[in-house]
């Protein structure tokens, strides 16, 4: 074998060499950001999921100290609003529209069986470093509806004895986590939790 000969085989060689580091590195880095990406999407969604329950959990302090619920589901708003319950949000590049938001709540709020299944009413909204100043750098928008989820049927002039409220948070990202709590007020100025799932 001649020289030349030698040499060629040689770059060969070292070509297919690099060729193969380089698609190594390649994969390399695809699944290094592949798995950045993954971890902070779960983190989002937990951090939303977090943020939701918190919300409930506030409101359910207001309910306790409310007697008669029928004024929160005639239009009574939270002490926590950022504003006229209803349009656009801009949470990071989403955009929130509470409207939908609304409907989309009535929708996957199924009531228990019995139960009336009158719309949500949105009764407080806003950024959840604003209810929580803990999480101040938190880039996460609440939202949280109430509906009447009395056992029916129920007279039109009786307060409601059971509600649903729904939390959501809208994750910058576009993380978004929704729970639902079912509450009955016990006998002293407590609220009974009687269900609490997370909503799809």
């Amino acid at each position: 074998m001649s020289r030349s000969t030698e040499q060629g085989v040689a770059l060969v060689l070292v070509l297919m060499t690099m060729t193969l580091l380089a698609a190594l590195v390649g994969s390399l880095t695809l699944a290094a950001i592949t798995d950045t990406t993954v971890a902070a999407n779960y983190r989002d969604a937990a951090d939303a999921r977090y943020a939701a329950e918190a919300a409930v959990e506030y409101v359910l302090q207001e309910l306790a100290a409310v007697d008669d619920w029928s004024d929160l589901l005639a239009g009574g708003q939270s002490a926590f609003v950022d504003g006229p319950p209803a349009g656009i949000r801009q949470v990071g590049a989403e955009r929130i529209d509470l409207d939908q938001a609304a409907a989309d709540v009535t929708g996957a709020a199924i009531p228990p069986p019995g139960a009336v299944h009158p719309p949500s009413v949105l009764h407080a909204f806003g950024w959840f470093r604003d209810m929580v100043p803990v999480a101040s750098d938190s880039g996460t928008y609440v939202a949280v509806w109430l509906a009447d989820r009395s056992p029916a049927p129920k007279d039109d002039g009786a307060p409601p004895a059971t509600l649903s409220v729904v939390g959501t948070a809208f994750g910058g990202r576009g993380a978004r986590r929704a729970v639902e709590a079912i509450v009955e007020r016990a006998d002293t100025s407590a609220v009974r939790l009687l269900a609490w799932r997370e909503l799809p």
